[in-house]
């Protein structure tokens, strides 16, 4: 297990406060947030190129932030990879093993293991400035993986691959950390990237760690206002508390006339009763009911197309709903159900809520928030 530990770091004016990760062996960790959060500071700070102000970095229960940054027994790649421009893909791949004293013969195994696996046995006698941006990509994960890391650490793996490349490159890193097993820590801007790779998710903003957790529950149940925003999620409204119970937490919805309750397992150490919270829903998590196809649900509103927007397969859908205020409802669809339901703008529908998939804020303000 690799952990950081109430890690402070500081570059300027910017600083890192009180990070604290950890990422369980075998498991693929992504750290997503934009350009400017620290990220790749972060990532310095645990290969030993930037100095820690205070915490502390262990792997498998071991300090490392004293040792040099050959002793951590971490393979870093950066952004562009950096391969030695005067070496071939072959002597790219070796330079690990020569460095860290392996045996050539015990290593060949992997090597051949690798160069099979990635696909770069018809390229090994060319050097990088012949390569394309996935090649090098393909190149340095191998000389990464070759002295088998405690840690591969990842840097935005796709900023320098063209668009029509990356699906390939990033089902290939999918594959090869769920063969290799290696415990695996990715840092990117990318949404789509980070929950297609990691087993776990951080999200980073302004040097902090704003919540860690598995896939679904990152993606479905942020926990503040300000990660559910940087998820995109749209759909957040203002509600109070009516009743605290172990397990779940009921809230009325005044805008909808409505009372729901939400499951929840800290309910009691979050939520008060009469207090006021904001909760929030996916798009992809709002249902629309198919005329004539009705099924028996407690939370089912109706609702007015106002808008559909048209992207490729998948469409989003405004929706105008609400009895003392008018709401408007962010809706993803696929296009074959929306084709079913006969979805048109201007026409009304009926739509329904799980509270399954609701997600309960208590850090936003709820009187200045956009409703």
């Amino acid at each position: 297990m690799i952990e950081f530990n109430r890690l402070c770091a500081k570059a300027g004016a910017f600083s890192l406060e009180n990070i604290d990760i950890s990422i369980f062996s075998g498991d693929c960790h992504v750290i997503v947030g934009p350009t400017g959060a620290g990220k790749t500071f972060l990532l310095e700070t645990l290969v030993g190129l930037r100095d820690l102000s205070s915490g502390s970095i262990l792997i498998n229960s071991s300090e490392i932030s004293s040792l040099p940054p050959r002793d951590r027994k971490i393979s870093y790649v950066p952004q562009d990879t950096c391969l030695f421009p005067n070496m071939t893909v072959r002597e790219n791949i070796m330079y690990g093993i020569r460095m860290g004293g392996i045996d050539h013969q015990q290593a060949q195994p992997l090597v051949d293991h690798l160069i099979d696996f990635l696909r770069i046995g018809h390229i090994l006698e060319r050097y990088p400035g012949k390569l394309s941006g996935g090649e090098k990509q393909r190149v340095a994960l191998a000389r990464a993986l070759v002295p088998r890391p405690l840690l591969l650490v990842l840097d935005e793996p796709f900023s320098a691959i063209d668009h029509s490349m990356r699906e390939e490159i990033r089902r290939l890193i999918k594959e090869l950390l769920d063969a290799f097993k290696t415990t695996t820590l990715i840092v990117t801007h990318d949404l789509d990237e980070a929950f297609f790779l990691g087993d776990h998710i951080s999200i980073m903003l302004n040097g902090q760690i704003l919540q860690s957790g598995d896939r679904e529950r990152m993606y479905y149940y942020p926990r503040t206002y300000q990660a559910a925003s940087f998820l995109g999620i749209k759909n957040i409204f203002p509600a109070r508390v009516e009743e605290v119970v172990d397990g779940s937490v009921t809230i009325r919805w005044e805008a909808m006339n409505e009372s729901l309750t939400i499951p929840c397992h800290c309910s009691q150490k979050r939520f008060t009763r009469g207090q006021q919270v904001a909760f929030g829903i996916r798009a992809e998590a709002v249902y629309i009911q198919r005329p004539g196809h009705e099924k028996t649900l407690e939370h089912v509103f109706s609702a007015m197309v106002k808008k559909i927007y048209l992207r490729g397969r998948m469409h989003t859908i405004l929706v105008e709903t609400g009895q003392s205020q008018k709401l408007t409802i962010e809706i993803d669809i696929h296009d074959a159900a929306a084709q079913k339901i006969g979805i048109r703008e201007g026409e009304p529908v009926r739509i329904s809520i799980l509270p399954r998939w609701v997600f309960l804020i208590s850090d936003v303000d709820t009187a200045t928030m956009i409703k």
